[in-house]
């Protein structure tokens, strides 16, 4: 990114930390369109995106983000990794000119909840309806209808299923009313 877009995204986002104080509709809105100006690719409009997720700008067009996902606070996704480098000074391969690094895609599905502090490393594909729980370190493949927790995270339940004994047990709370 150039020097001019990245001090232009800077001030976007502090107006969305000011947008946020004043109508979370409005914040929801223009954090759609943040996201697009940097160049993350989106699906629909997320549903929620906390204003302190950090997002790798390293090259964001590798993060796609599906339709009414919600990513909540202290939320770290990353395409690039460049522990390879640690590896290759350890063997005597290092490129005496350049940085070594991996870059791979992040693909998170539709209708996806990730919870407070969930770590979702390069080259993880999150599938669609799918739960991951706060605190949790991704990577791989995480099939539609999951849910998972840990780390390293491990599929615990199906959503679907899991879903209806929340609902049996009638552990569900009426929120907001919905705002279209």
């Amino acid at each position: 990114m150039s020097k001019f877009k990245i001090i232009r995204s800077k001030l976007k986002k502090k107006t969305l930390t000011l947008k946020l104080l004043f109508s979370e509709k409005w914040y929801v809105k223009s954090a759609n369109k943040y996201l697009k100006f940097i160049g993350i690719d989106l699906e629909g409009k997320v549903k929620w995106i906390a204003r302190d997720v950090k997002l790798d700008l390293s090259n964001p067009s590798m993060i796609h983000i599906g339709n009414e996902t919600v990513i909540t606070s202290g939320v770290i996704i990353l395409v690039h990794d460049y522990s390879i480098e640690c590896g290759l000074v350890a063997i005597g391969k290092q490129d005496p000119i350049y940085e070594s690094k991996f870059m791979k895609p992040v693909f998170i599905g539709n209708n996806v909840f990730i919870g407070h502090n969930a770590f979702i490393k390069p080259g993880t594909k999150i599938g669609n309806n799918c739960i991951i729980g706060a605190g949790s370190v991704i990577s791989g493949i995480i099939p539609d209808d999951s849910v998972v927790i840990g780390n390293p995270g491990k599929i615990i339940a199906n959503t679907k299923e899991w879903a209806e004994k929340k609902l049996q047990n009638s552990q569900i709370l009426k929120g907001n009313k919905r705002k279209e």
